[in-house]
């Protein structure tokens, strides 16, 4: 039986390809992300009409900033294990660099569980806020 050979966009969004190239569920992501950004600018749009859809679109911003800190793990163990075979273009010393880059994505790795923190309130206070009935 033949391959299947599935075009790019459904490569980058969810087919066969998608197992092997980590950076295609990154693109997809900032692809939802952005849309995500441009539906919620609209008014009248379905699924964006009351506080609970608030609830349920910042449970799932919740969901996704969790697994950032694990992900800038995952790029430091890439990086730490080619880090005697790289070096940083410009730099006068690479190990130095290499330092400076770790501390940056420990960094990066508190602010992204700082964001996770900051979210769960939100979602916690427009879990308690309710649409009022209307009188008819």
């Amino acid at each position: 039986m033949a391959d299947i050979q599935l075009p790019d966009d459904m490569a980058a969004y969810g087919g066969i390809l998608m197992d092997t190239r980590p950076w295609l569920y990154a693109d997809a992501a900032a692809d939802a992300l952005r849309r995500l950004h441009h539906c919620t600018d609209e008014t009248d749009v379905e699924g964006w009409e009351t506080p609970a859809d608030g609830y349920r679109v910042v449970g799932h911003l919740v969901t996704l900033m969790q697994r950032i800190p694990d992900l800038l793990a995952d790029v430091e163990y890439l990086i730490a294990g080619h880090d005697q075979a790289i070096e940083a273009a410009g730099a006068a010393d690479t190990p130095t660099e290499l330092r400076a880059l770790y501390a940056e994505i420990r960094g990066a790795q508190t602010a992204a569980r700082e964001t996770i923190a900051a979210l769960g309130r939100v979602h916690a206070q427009l879990g308690r806020i309710k649409s009022k009935s209307k009188q008819g």
